[in-house]
């Protein structure tokens, strides 16, 4: 009965945004939708995505898309929005049935169930399709799978699912697959286990056979994103205009740039990690506290599995650290998104230092207050959502959606960025972007920031639209669609080149 519950109020805290906004939520869920539906109408691998000028070719890893298209149809299409919750709900099981296993005990598996259910990355990232959950769930699976291989080798036949998932962990997730590297090298060298270290060429070889020598463009395009972003980094979550050095000011920062100068761009971060998983910086005071005497309960009391989700969880911490921080190691990806890749072993470790603390009330009252601390983000993310013009698709969005879908065809525009993907697939009308598959370096006149001016873009890409907000662009952007005629959806504005 307990796990019924601890599953339904899951369910319902992801869901509830979707139900928000019933015409459809997310950025990438649209790209997902596109690639799926186009897959699964013309069979043909990879698609051909003609919509994204800006792109040669759709060559992500391709289990994710590849697994949805097989869904049957009538269930894809009543319920493609919730199926990102439920590949978090299978890793939610997994979860449970480590925290049973281990525990054999309700209280320390419904701490481990509210510390994975209210964790806000979560909550916010899963409202959409998108593969980030099916890799963390291989993963997590991949990492269990070596634990019970490492302390039992008796079970040899567990090499042939340990290859085979780390091959799948490369077809499904970029980011995924990083952190999934990482662990191994950092593993391999603080425990000097060199054993492990085999398997990061091993997952390559596995993945080049799974995907019947896929991978290696995969591989490429990975290549692509990681250099891209190594070379503009800085204007990661830039406004493209208002930082551009055609139109913009010098030392200007948008308030959304990821990675801002100063005092300002280190609370900024520090707002970011904390924001998007609250419990887990507490779990990692608690845990700090309690490395003065983890050697001596090993020496003591075999308590080996305070040390092994200690070093799982602090791991993945330390990367989404080095990848916020170091500027070498910024091209990553966004290090706070790692922070997703954190809940399994930081929902057990709470289990493990609440319920095997010695019934320590201070436990009890820290897991409270990490677990409030995480509501409290998760209500306010709710509000955020319901005001955001990017996240969630409103009447009056629709409305431009629907003029632009009886219009003639042309290339949009889209400034900002996060509606390139809606239009593509409501639409069918070819966008000025790309950056899903290969070909980054098609998007850099363009992405992060204008480089060109406009009038330049306009002759070069034969731009036939574009869709902004009301007081968006600046004066020196605005005065070159003087001779555009404007339409007006509420906040919206679609200029007609």
């Amino acid at each position: 009965m307990l796990i019924i519950i601890l599953f339904i109020l899951a369910f319902f805290i992801r869901a509830l945004p979707i139900w928000m906004s019933p015409q459809g939520a997310g950025v990438d869920n649209w790209y997902w939708r596109l690639y799926i539906e186009t897959y699964r109408k013309e069979k043909k691998f990879p698609p051909d995505l003609k919509q994204y000028i800006l792109e040669y070719y759709q060559w992500y890893p391709p289990l994710f898309p590849l697994l949805i298209s097989k869904v049957p149809p009538k269930i894809y299409d009543r319920y493609c929005h919730v199926l990102s919750i439920i590949i978090d709900l299978f890793r939610f099981a997994l979860l449970l049935i480590i925290a049973v296993y281990i525990y054999k005990n309700n209280i320390a598996v419904m701490i481990a169930g509210f510390s994975y259910i209210f964790t806000p990355i979560l909550v916010s990232y899963n409202i959409q399709l998108n593969p980030r959950g099916l890799g963390a769930f291989l993963l997590d699976l991949l990492i269990v799978l070596i634990l019970i291989f490492y302390f039992n080798p008796i079970y040899k036949w567990l090499v042939i699912p340990i290859i085979i998932l780390s091959g799948l962990i490369l077809l499904t997730h970029k980011m995924t697959t990083q952190i999934f590297w990482f662990l191994i090298i950092a593993t391999s060298i603080i425990t000097k286990e060199w054993k492990i270290l085999p398997l990061l060429p091993i997952s390559i070889i596995s993945a080049v056979l799974l995907s019947c020598g896929f991978y290696w463009k995969v591989l490429k395009a990975h290549w692509d994103i990681v250099t891209f972003w190594y070379r503009n980094w800085q204007w990661l979550q830039s406004h493209p205009i208002l930082e551009s050095p055609i139109y913009g000011k010098n030392d200007f920062e948008s308030p959304t740039k990821f990675h801002k100068k100063g005092f300002n761009g280190l609370f900024q971060h520090m707002k970011y990690l904390f924001g998007f998983s609250p419990s887990t910086w507490i779990l990692c005071l608690i845990a700090i506290n309690q490395i003065i005497y983890v050697f001596y309960s090993v020496i003591t009391y075999g308590n080996t599995m305070f040390i092994i989700l200690c070093g799982w969880l602090c791991l993945i911490i330390i990367f989404a650290l080095l990848t916020v921080f170091v500027p070498l190691l910024k091209c990553l990806g966004s290090g706070y998104l790692y922070l997703y890749n954190s809940v399994i072993p930081a929902s057990l470790l709470w289990a493990e230092i609440v319920y095997n603390g010695d019934n320590d009330i201070r436990y009890f009252v820290l897991f409270f207050m990490a677990i409030l601390f995480n509501i409290i983000i998760i209500l306010n993310y709710y509000k955020r959502f319901l005001l955001s013009k990017t996240q969630r698709v409103d009447n009056n969005f629709n409305d431009l959606l629907e003029y632009l879908n009886q219009s003639p065809d042309g290339v949009v525009m889209c400034l900002p960025y996060q509606w390139y993907d809606i239009i593509a697939y409501k639409t069918g009308k070819p966008v000025l972007f790309g950056g899903h598959g290969y070909g980054f370096k098609l998007l850099e006149p363009v992405f992060p920031r204008i480089l060109i001016p406009f009038t330049e873009i306009k002759l070069k890409y034969n731009i036939s639209y574009l869709v902004t907000l009301e007081d968006y662009l600046n004066e020196k952007f605005s005065e070159e669609l003087r001779d555009a005629e404007c339409i007006k959806f509420g906040p919206y504005r679609l200029y007609l080149l």
